[in-house]
């Protein structure tokens, strides 16, 4: 389908505003591709935001054709409504069907219009925020600050596990010292004591004074000992918690280092994101603004084309082709395909027909007897013998019963007909429409389904015979001619089948 526009009427108003109306048409479809990236930006993030908890990563792909789909029926709508409207109030078309036309046209462009103003003026900001480069944390100075936190707490507990080591064992040191000394002054104090029980048992005597002052002086010795390990023990405790002291104090001013350079490496990047936010809003704004000035420019353009073509007197015609007439081309495919399959199922169904064999006329009733009827004779014969042989009896043959034709006429012409088959003879006469020359050019196969063709036929025409003589009818005339006509096609095709096989 064309849509053909006329030449102007008014060449002098259609010069006048010629350069403005192709002018502002190219504004106005700039405008429309301005109004088009705003809506595709918001309708894709809410598709996004929708299709992501199910489908995940792969949720981008559904989400773009959303949008770009959506996009598109808003626009392309007012490409075709909005001229449409402008229209129906330059032409007056207020009367009739054009009246109903006109009020849905303006419905619906106002619904376009303002859904288009509202996507782009709300998704303007994103835009903007897709555009502006998200500020990044300084990965390398926080890892280098980690990495030097980490060094110095290392450091920090080896020296403090170094000189702990080293103070313990001091200590263990003057500890032993102390114990040795002591240990050779108690074990004077006991000798002393021993040498007291050693002189009272040679001299017979009691030294009881001797013996105490020797037990209190170690009692002493070794209470001056147990006071000697407690200083060095106390005094090793304290050196302990003093170089415990330092190592916190050095762990806290190395967390309080590596604190205070993260503090101010996450500074600037607060810094840097407030800056972009101030940008997104700013430019955000701006764009959301110019967007509405789009939509006011694409209206504006719009209704002075209507006016510079109707002023003009340019009418605008549709010239039809068949192809926008006639039905898709999907429907024409899906119909000759089952037209085809209709067909080729329709033959297979018509050629399995032809080959089956017509019905078989009717069996002849059997005959009834009498059993007790039957003679029942013994005939005893006796040949010659010698003397204790035994004696031969024959009975006599009866005669066979069941499956008896009630016509013997039928059976008379059923024989004749097969003896005729047997020694069949040329027919004198060809039938009705036969060609000689056809019928020379026909090979054995096509003779022998011919001939099965018309010995259908001439079954299904005695069947009409036998049931009408059944009901008490005359036969039709047209019924014993076709009878007639089939058993000379038999007659002939058999006569050929004969010839051709000789």
């Amino acid at each position: 389908m064309k849509h053909l526009r006329s030449t102007p009427k008014d060449r002098a108003f259609f010069a006048t505003y010629a350069r403005l109306g192709k002018t502002i048409k190219s504004s106005g479809y700039f405008a429309q591709v301005v109004s088009a990236l705003t809506e595709v930006s918001g309708i894709f993030a809410a598709a996004l935001s929708v299709l992501y908890p199910i489908l995940q990563e792969l949720a981008i792909y559904p989400a773009a054709a959303v949008a770009i789909i959506g996009t598109a029926v808003l626009e392309i709508g007012l490409r075709v409504t909005i001229p449409q409207a402008v229209d129906a109030v330059l032409y007056k078309r207020w009367q009739g069907l054009h009246l109903a036309m006109s009020i849905a046209v303006f419905i619906l462009g106002f619904v376009l219009l303002a859904t288009s103003g509202i996507l782009s003026y709300q998704n303007s900001k994103t835009v903007v925020d897709a555009v502006v480069v998200e500020p990044e944390r300084d990965s390398l100075a926080i890892q280098g600050a980690q990495i030097d936190y980490n060094a110095n707490q290392a450091k920090a507990a080896e020296a403090y596990r170094s000189d702990s080591t080293a103070t313990a064992q001091r200590y263990q040191e003057r500890l032993a010292a102390e114990q040795t000394a002591y240990a050779g002054k108690i074990g004077a104090a006991k000798r002393e004591l021993s040498n007291v029980y050693n002189r009272e048992r040679r001299t017979g005597q009691s030294f009881a004074t001797a013996k105490d002052g020797a037990r209190q002086k170690i009692a002493n010795l070794e209470a001056e000992e147990a006071t000697a390990i407690a200083g060095i023990k106390a005094e090793e405790g304290e050196a302990l918690a003093a170089l415990l002291a330092e190592h916190k104090a050095a762990l806290a001013e190395i967390k309080t280092t590596y604190q205070e350079a993260t503090a101010s490496l996450e500074g600037e990047f607060q810094e840097a994101k407030g800056e972009r936010a101030a940008t997104v809003d700013g430019y955000g704004g701006g764009l959301a603004y110019f967007t509405v000035i789009c939509l006011f420019i694409f209206l504006s353009a719009v209704i002075l084309e209507r006016i510079h073509a109707k002023g003009s007197g340019i009418e605008e015609t549709v010239e039809l082709a068949q192809h926008d007439i006639s039905p898709p081309a999907l429907t024409e495919a899906w119909s000759a395909l089952t037209e085809r399959l209709q067909v080729n199922l329709r033959q297979r169904i018509t050629a399995f027909a032809e080959k089956t064999p017509p019905p078989p006329l009717p069996p002849s009733p059997a005959e009834l007897y009498d059993p007790t009827a039957l003679a029942n004779v013994e005939v005893r014969l006796q040949l010659e013998r010698e003397q204790d042989e035994p004696v031969i009896q024959v009975r006599p043959k009866r005669r066979q019963i069941g499956f008896l034709r009630a016509d013997p006429e039928r059976d008379l012409n059923s024989t004749r007909k097969k003896q005729d088959h047997e020694t069949e003879t040329p027919p004198d006469a060809l039938p009705e429409g036969a060609d000689p020359e056809t019928l020379a050019k026909l090979n054995t196969g096509q003779l022998k389904q011919r001939l099965k063709m018309y010995k259908k036929r001439l079954g299904r025409h005695t069947q009409k015979k036998l049931k009408a003589e059944r009901a008490g009818d005359a036969p039709s005339d047209r019924t014993l001619n076709a009878i007639q006509n089939n058993e000379q096609w038999v007659q002939l095709y058999q006569h050929l089948l004969n010839e051709r096989l000789k």
